[in-house]
């Protein structure tokens, strides 16, 4: 259901570029406020932690620390 936004907020579709303002037509997906037809990024999940300095390991297998997973 849509309506109009009485507050100015982002717009939690993150390839949105512009912010929810005052006057614009907005609804709820998934309880996160949008405007209408933008949908929200879903959040990415979380990437496998180090074991030795519990930093998130990067998508080629090294952390901080140096140590490769």
């Amino acid at each position: 259901m849509t309506f109009l936004a009485r507050f100015n907020s982002p717009c939690a579709d993150r390839s949105c570029d512009e912010p929810i303002e005052r006057g614009d037509i907005v609804e709820y997906v998934d309880d996160e406020l949008v405007h209408e037809g933008c949908r929200p990024t879903p959040p990415r999940p979380p990437r496998p932690v180090c074991h030795v300095c519990f930093i998130e390991i990067a998508p080629n297998g090294a952390c901080g620390c140096g140590v490769l997973a």
